[in-house]
C-alpha cells in the first residue's frame, strides 16, 4: 500500500532525482555572490583581521571598542560584497529563490544575535566565536551547497572550527580566525579556478540540470 513515506525508502533507480532541479535554480540564483572571488578575498582577510583585533579593542576602549572594531568589518566586507555583484548585475537576474535565500540567511542572523546577547548576558562570550562558525558553517553547507558544491566544503571548515572553538584549551579568536581565513580562501580559489576554467559557468543554470532537462 502506498504511503507517504515511499519518497524515503523507494528505490533509487525507480525514482526521478527530484534534487537536480533544486540545484539548478539555486545555481542560477547565486549566480551574482559567486562571480567574483575578490569578496571572498576580502572576508579572508577581514574576519581574521577583526578576531585578532578583538582583545586590543577590548582592552583600549571595552565592549564598545569591540562593537566599533566588528561594525567597521562588516561595513568594509559588505561593501566589496556588493560591489562584486553589482559589477555581475548585467549578467544577472534578480530571482524569488534568491530572495526567500536572502530572508533564511536573515532570520539565521537574527537567531545568532539572539543567541550571542544570551551569551553575553551569561558571561560567556568566550563561545560566540563558535557561535558563529558552527551557525554560518551550517548555512553554507546546507544553502551553498546546493549552489555550489564547494561550499560545503567551506561549511564544513566552518563547522570544524566551531566544534575547536569549544575545546577550553585553544583560544576561540585565534581559531575563529583560522576557521574564516581558510574557508574564505578556499571559496576564493575554488571560484577563481572555475572561472579560469570557464569564465560563464560559474554557475550556470544548467549546471545541476539532467541532460534531458538541459536540452
Amino acid at each position: 500500500m502506498p504511503s507517504e513515506y515511499d519518497p524515503f525508502f523507494a528505490d533509487r533507480s525507480t525514482v526521478e532525482d527530484d534534487l537536480e532541479p533544486v540545484r539548478a535554480r539555486f545555481a542560477a540564483a547565486s549566480r551574482p555572490y559567486l562571480h567574483s572571488p575578490w569578496s571572498w578575498l576580502a572576508w579572508a582577510v577581514l574576519l581574521p583581521a577583526a578576531a585578532l583585533a578583538t582583545p586590543l579593542a577590548l582592552h583600549r576602549n571595552g565592549p564598545a571598542g569591540v562593537l566599533l572594531a566588528w561594525s567597521v568589518t562588516i561595513l568594509l566586507g559588505g561593501a566589496v560584497e556588493v560591489g562584486a555583484i553589482l559589477r555581475a548585475g548585467g549578467r544577472s537576474v534578480r530571482t524569488p529563490l534568491a530572495v526567500w535565500v536572502l530572508r533564511v540567511q536573515g532570520n539565521l542572523s537574527f537567531v545568532a544575535l539572539a543567541l550571542s546577547a544570551l551569551l553575553l548576558w551569561q558571561d560567556a562570550a568566550w563561545a560566540l566565536p563558535a557561535l558563529w562558525l558552527l551557525l554560518l558553517g551550517h548555512s553554507f553547507y546546507m544553502l551553498g551547497g546546493l549552489a555550489f558544491p564547494p561550499f560545503r566544503t567551506c561549511g564544513r571548515i566552518y563547522q570544524v572550527g566551531g566544534l575547536a572553538a569549544l575545546w577550553p584549551f585553544w583560544n576561540p579568536l585565534l581559531v575563529f580566525a583560522a576557521a574564516t581565513a581558510a574557508g574564505n580562501l578556499w571559496m576564493a580559489y575554488r571560484i577563481w579556478r572555475q572561472r579560469r576554467l570557464d569564465p560563464y559557468a560559474l554557475p550556470s543554470l544548467t549546471q545541476f540540470l539532467p541532460s534531458r532537462l538541459a536540452r
